[in-house]
């Protein structure tokens, strides 16, 4: 606690021959100190729990800073009384100005404190108890597009146990598990359960219509028990673990990390927006102050606060377009991610990670090789270098840089194509090949161009990507075909269609305020522009494109990619698609999922048949 006394006024009328004032002053500056025993060296005969009652009383107001300020001293013979205004700031509630009067008694010439509770607070009797109520505001909106509720208060269910009516606690525990619940949680509710046989101990929480579905599970097993509530639920199951977040109870970690107000009871946000945005999003609580006598009865109310709301946090989130994303990923078993973004703002309007109960955001913090959707970089980077879409190339089967043979993914080869046929097949000899005289720096830049390797700050955590100048021959082969060391997200690759559609660099945007947008948008070059979405459009149009039986509708441009990653012989690979259709950017990532072309462009095609095409 931390403490300051101020000014002392000393007003005294006395005939004594010694004043008070020293007693008080000194009296007063230890307890601006919390040094209750020296205080307690100054009082004329202290209870034996003068030190344990004050330091209980500083703890029931949550006292985090007080000063004393002394009104007027009058005294009259051996006894004075001294008016008090204490300035106390409260950790639950703020400041707070209390007026009490100070008694003091003089005895061969010295001065004491004739104490009582009532020199804290003036209804502070003897026996008496400080209670605190903390009552916490509603929780602050967080908004989607258009001022929509990303969340809704949804009918829950607390699945617990109750150990008076367990009767096989290994059925038990396994029709707990199958609902859900863990091994450990369901062994540590048993053993509350068997040391308190008639308290509801909760395991899980389930929404009601996970309940419904686990009710044939866990119902009928004996010592199963139920609760029902109404919870704070994002409006979509994919917002819940990385965007909008989670709430739970508070942690002693977290207890200590925010400090007053939070008190061990307390549910505060964990992860997405509700953890990152929680004191935003809280308020500040309003509550009271009050004395409560030794047998409980209430004495005076000596303090109300007025809560004060949070304020609500604004997302670009559009819940529509979320929902196509989630159900488009509906059914992937692997990890997957996909990111959809406004080409014209650069407003991030669904973001979805798989698995939803891992703590990483794929999508947004996942670091991933981009594979051939590096192309549209390396690409890029060629046309600025005098190429075009009409360029002549050659694709072999394998081709050898520095000692290292680099294959083409599906085996695929032709001895004379253009660019434009070579980015829409996906070769990789004829890109590694064609990118032999680019400087090793410009991959850095061009990538840097299209926001890959950029500081994200968009109101979460976010990862901008990374491309390290090649140091090799060997290295900047296989940096142009999106391995080597370059590393992305599916929002940085998701942006990188953004860039293309509207042709400039828009730093994406979530949660309104962040420092990115007020980043002003860089035009790219006309040039490059026109020909990337040539040779996007080549993708899925032209019967040798590597999307062109996925099913995408009419209009979309794209990019797949298959990135090999891991030392498995062969090499595991993640699926990717990349594109837009209209004002709608995407990535899509399916991590381990395989070729791009068959199994991520079938998922963007799911998601903008669902998403229709934004104007």
């Amino acid at each position: 606690m931390s403490l300051m006394v101020l000014a002392l006024v000393l007003s005294a009328c006395s005939s004594s021959p010694v004043s008070p004032s020293a007693t008080l002053n000194q009296y007063l500056a230890d307890w601006s100190h919390d040094d209750y025993r020296a205080m307690a060296a100054l009082v004329s005969h202290p209870p034996k729990d003068f030190v344990a009652l004050n330091r209980r009383v500083a703890g029931d107001l949550d006292l985090g800073r007080a000063a004393y300020q002394v009104n007027a001293v009058t005294s009259t013979g051996s006894r004075a009384t001294a008016s008090l205004t204490s300035h106390l700031t409260l950790g639950s509630f703020g400041p707070w100005v209390v007026h009490t009067r100070l008694q003091l008694v003089e005895s061969a010439g010295i001065w004491r404190v004739a104490w009582t509770p009532r020199s804290i607070i003036a209804q502070l009797g003897p026996g008496d108890t400080v209670a605190t109520t903390v009552t916490w505001p509603a929780r602050a909106a967080i908004l989607g597009a258009g001022g929509a509720a990303l969340t809704t208060d949804a009918p829950m269910v607390s699945v617990g146990v109750e150990g008076s009516r367990v009767t096989d606690a290994s059925a038990l525990t396994a029709a707990l598990m199958q609902a859900g619940a863990t091994a450990n949680q369901v062994s540590a509710a048993l053993t509350t359960a068997k040391a308190h046989p008639t308290w509801f101990v909760p395991v899980l929480q389930v929404t009601q219509a996970a309940y419904t579905l686990l009710k044939p599970i866990i119902y009928p097993v004996p010592g199963t028990v139920f609760n029902t509530f109404s919870a704070r639920t994002p409006v979509t199951a994919g917002l819940s673990a990385h965007i909008v977040g989670t709430l739970g109870p508070i942690t002693a970690q977290e207890l200590k990390s925010l400090g007053s107000p939070y008190q061990g009871t307390d549910t505060i946000g964990q992860t997405g927006i509700e953890g990152a945005y929680e004191r935003q999003l809280a308020g500040q609580p309003g509550g009271s102050i009050a004395i409560t006598s030794a047998s409980g009865a209430a004495v005076a109310t000596v303090a109300t606060f007025n809560a004060h709301p949070g304020t609500p946090v604004q997302t670009t989130i559009d819940p529509t377009v979320q929902q196509a994303a989630e159900s488009a990923l509906a059914g992937v078993t692997n990890p997957a991610a996909l990111v959809a973004v406004q080409a014209s703002t650069g407003s991030v309007l669904a973001s979805v990670s798989l698995p939803g109960n891992q703590a990483v955001d794929n999508a947004l913090v996942g670091a991933y090789p981009p594979g051939s959707t590096f192309k549209v970089i390396t690409a890029a980077d060629l046309i600025e270098h005098g190429l075009s879409p009409s360029s002549p190339a050659t694709c072999p089967p394998t081709i050898t840089v520095d000692g290292e043979s680099f294959h083409n993914f599906e085996g695929e080869a032709q001895s004379s194509l253009s660019l434009q046929q070579a980015f829409a097949a996906s070769c990789n000899t004829a890109f590694i090949g064609m990118s032999n005289a680019l400087a090793n720096p410009s991959f850095t830049t061009t990538a840097a161009q299209f926001g890959i390797g950029a500081k994200v700050q968009l109101g979460l955590d976010a990862f901008g990507g990374k491309v390290p100048a090649p140091t090799s021959d060997a290295e900047r082969a296989a940096t142009a075909i999106g391995q080597a060391q370059v590393l992305v997200s599916p929002l940085d690759l998701a942006n990188v269609a953004a860039s293309v559609d509207s042709g400039s660099l828009r730093s994406p945007r979530l949660v309104t305020g962040s420092a990115d947008d007020s980043v002003p948008a860089q035009s790219l070059d006309p040039t490059v522009v026109s020909d990337l979405r040539t040779m996007m459009t080549a993708v899925v149009d032209s019967p040798s494109g590597t999307a062109a039986n996925a099913g995408l509708p009419p209009g979309t441009l794209g990019k797949t990619g298959t990135a090999e990653f891991g030392t498995a012989n062969p090499p595991q690979t993640d699926a990717w698609f990349i594109g837009y259709r209209g004002d709608l950017a995407f990535a899509v990532l399916v991590v381990g999922g395989g070729v791009g072309g068959a199994v991520a462009a079938p998922i963007a095609a799911k998601f903008l048949q669902a998403a229709g095409v934004i104007p």
